[in-house]
């Protein structure tokens, strides 16, 4: 049986991600795999996700402070706080925060599968400043359910 949760602010396993944090909010373990809710904080001039496809799952952003830009399809649009955007599966998008003060994003993905798993990677691949290969990213990708927007067609 599953019990109620509640995360006051500041609750959850956080990874940090280069000068990103990410909270997990709820992950599949806690919905029985049905969504995973995940808050994502950026600095200002942070990079957080380069366009890329998830070929099985659904992501909605909510902007709960900030201008976070985004990249949808062929569009690119600076979202305010209370903007909601629903990303279906093989939709190119990415994020970042291009602007003078910190952002912060609810990252919903349905299902949730184990996508904290991706940003625990993520984090450790990045660690102490390091930077990836090309290769480990996209290794780290493939394993999660996301391909970079380039490679549709794989």
């Amino acid at each position: 049986m599953s019990l109620p949760l509640i995360l006051q602010p500041g609750e959850g396993q956080t990874v940090q991600i280069r000068t990103s944090t990410c909270t997990f909010k709820a992950t599949g373990q806690e919905t029985h795999g049905h969504f995973g809710l995940f808050e994502f904080v950026m600095e200002p001039g942070t990079d957080g996700a380069s366009p890329h496809i998830h070929k099985e799952l659904t992501e909605a952003f909510y902007v709960v402070e900030g201008n976070v830009e985004l990249v949808l399809g062929d569009r690119r649009i600076v979202a305010e706080p209370k903007t909601f955007i629903l990303v279906p599966e093989n939709t190119p998008h990415g994020f970042s925060n291009a602007g003078q003060t910190p952002a912060t994003l609810l990252i919903l993905f349905c299902p949730a599968d184990s996508r904290e798993q991706y940003f625990e990677g993520l984090a450790e691949l990045t660690k102490d400043g390091r930077e990836p290969t090309q290769a480990e990213l996209l290794d780290l990708m493939q394993q999660f359910d996301q391909y970079p927007a380039t490679n549709t067609d794989s």
